[in-house]
C-alpha cells in the first residue's frame, strides 16, 4: 500500500495511519488483526510501499474487495503474489482462449472466452486444463 512516508515513522504510528485510511473507505480494521507492518525497499526517491500482513485471511478478503474504493481515493492495494503465480497469469493472458486472469486468495484464475471461470494451478497445461474443464461440463 502506497502511503506518504514520515521521517519519524514507528509502526504504531504507520498502523493508526493505515486503519484510519481503511476507515475513511468503510473498511472496519482494527489494529489487532494487523500481525506485521513495515516498508519495504523501492527506488530511490520514491515512497517506500507498506507491506501489511493480517492475521485473518477474511479480514484480507474485506480489504482487498474495497480495491477500487481505495484507488480512487489515491491508494493503491496489491496482493503479494509470487514470482511463479505472476508467470502463470503472463502464460494465461497470451492463451487464445482466456479472456481475462486474475489472482484472488491464493489462486489464480482465468475466465474463458465461452465466459468460464477456471482455476489453474502452478504447473497446469493450460490446453488440456480447459479440455478438460469443458469435458466436464457437457
Amino acid at each position: 500500500m502506497d502511503v506518504k512516508e514520515d521521517q519519524h515513522e514507528n509502526i504504531t504510528a504507520l498502523s493508526e495511519i493505515i486503519t484510519t485510511l481503511f476507515q475513511q473507505q468503510n473498511i472496519e480494521l482494527k489494529p489487532e488483526p494487523i500481525v506485521a507492518i513495515h516498508r519495504i525497499p523501492t527506488k530511490k526517491g520514491q515512497t517506500r510501499p507498506v507491506l501489511i500482513k493480517l492475521r485473518n485471511n477474511d479480514d484480507k478478503i474485506a480489504v482487498m474487495r474495497k480495491r477500487k474504493e481505495m484507488r480512487n481515493a489515491g491508494h493503491r492495494l496489491v496482493d503479494d503474489v509470487t514470482a511463479l503465480n505472476t508467470g502463470l497469469v503472463s502464460r494465461l493472458q497470451l492463451h487464445k482462449d482466456i479472456e481475462s486472469t486474475w489472482f484472488f486468495n491464493g489462486s489464480v484464475f482465468a475466465l474463458t472466452k465461452r465466459q468460464k471461470r477456471i482455476k489453474f494451478d502452478l504447473y497446469d497445461n493450460i490446453d488440456t486444463v480447459i479440455r478438460d474443464f469443458r469435458a466436464k461440463r457437457n
